[in-house]
């Protein structure tokens, strides 16, 4: 092989490199309107798993130097936004500037508002509604339109609040703005809590609250917004929500496991109590069978020492023989001593025979 050849070889094979997992970053093409924009692709996965499944980012859209004259949006993700809004977005999800606070007018935030909560990037949705609040300078009107289309339910309470507190009437026009369900109910709550004596007795019985006044008349809209709430949460939130689930959890199983041992404990307990009370009983039975058998013998003690002698009458000793009245002296014995107790006796009174003699 010449040495032309190797320089060959080795200029076809590819240098080794290693693709680095934090800053390699994939890019996407989004089209909004006439505009097409290019961005890093990780904002969009990480920070809305609902943006990513819908517009299919966990899929190649080509490549990202693939842009062509003939067909500019080729591979482009098309969004149904203003290409103004879209750009206001990603001056909040890529900002410029890598210091400081982002400053963005109020129309800006909106626009963020906007997106973020279409497209569930919650973070920013949070981000958004914190940097509008309190909403200054923004008219009653305008905070219950924003306030309902975008589900933040201080906003609605607020604007609804300075409808009924303010001293003019709702126009025609604000009534077709808030729409004339809403307006009538506005105006009948304004002249209940404005004139004397026209809340009804069930809300007399209630301290006087604006606020819960409104929340009664419109329930259906913060109804909406509450159940809303579980799909603005963003990742803090569901933390908290998962700590306090696993908190509560835990606690119900030590409520079960104390409840448990302390029935175990009383069922314990009771039997103690019950096998005491038997053991009780029967001693205390087996006390009055003694002290019925002690009081038995009592009286038959008693019976005893309080029995008389019989008396023998003097014409019965007239019959006994004279030799008995000897024998029980001892003065003599009875004639009636077996023969065998006679040869005893003369064994006992004669000499013992001396040794030897036969």
């Amino acid at each position: 092989m010449t040495t032309e050849a190797c320089d060959m070889t080795r200029t076809s094979s590819p240098p080794h490199c290693v693709v680095d997992e934090d800053y390699y970053w994939d890019l996407v093409k989004f089209s909004a309107e006439d505009h097409i924009f290019r961005v890093p692709k990780h904002r969009f996965m990480s920070d809305s798993e609902t943006f990513a499944t819908t517009y299919g980012l966990d899929h190649a859209h080509g490549s990202e130097d693939e842009f062509t004259a003939e067909d500019p949006f080729l591979n482009a993700v098309s969004l149904d936004v203003t290409a103004h809004e879209l750009r206001t977005f990603l001056k909040a999800i890529y900002p410029k500037q890598l210091q400081g606070e982002l400053m963005l007018t109020a129309n800006e935030w909106l626009a963020v508002l906007k997106l973020s909560t279409k497209w569930l990037f919650n973070g920013f949705r949070e981000m958004a509604i914190e940097k509008l609040s309190p909403l200054t300078g923004m008219d009653s009107i305008e905070k219950v339109r924003i306030g309902k289309e975008f589900c933040v339910e201080p906003w609605l309470l607020s604007g609804y609040r300075e409808l009924v507190n303010r001293d003019a009437s709702i126009t025609v026009d604000e009534a077709g703005k808030l729409g004339w369900k809403s307006a009538f109910r506005l105006c009948g709550l304004r002249e209940d809590w404005k004139i004397p004596g026209r809340r009804d007795r069930v809300a007399k019985a209630i301290p006087a609250n604006l606020d819960i006044e409104i929340e009664m008349r419109f329930q259906d809209k913060f109804g909406a917004i509450r159940e809303a709430q579980c799909l603005y949460m963003t990742v803090d939130d569901k933390a908290e929500v998962e700590r306090k689930r696993q908190a509560e959890e835990k606690e119900a199983r030590d409520v079960a496991e104390r409840e448990e041992r302390e029935e175990k404990l009383d069922a314990e307990r009771e039997a103690e109590r019950r096998r005491i009370e038997l053991a009780a009983e029967e001693e205390r039975q087996r006390v009055d069978e003694l002290a019925k058998e002690l009081d038995e013998r009592r009286q038959l003690l008693q019976t005893l020492s309080d029995a008389k002698p019989v008396p023998v009458p003097e014409s019965a000793n007239e019959h006994i023989p004279e030799w008995l009245t000897r024998v029980v002296d001892g003065t003599t014995r009875s004639p009636l001593r077996s023969r065998q107790e006679e040869e005893e006796a003369e064994d006992k009174e004669s000499p013992p025979h001396s040794a030897g003699v036969i």
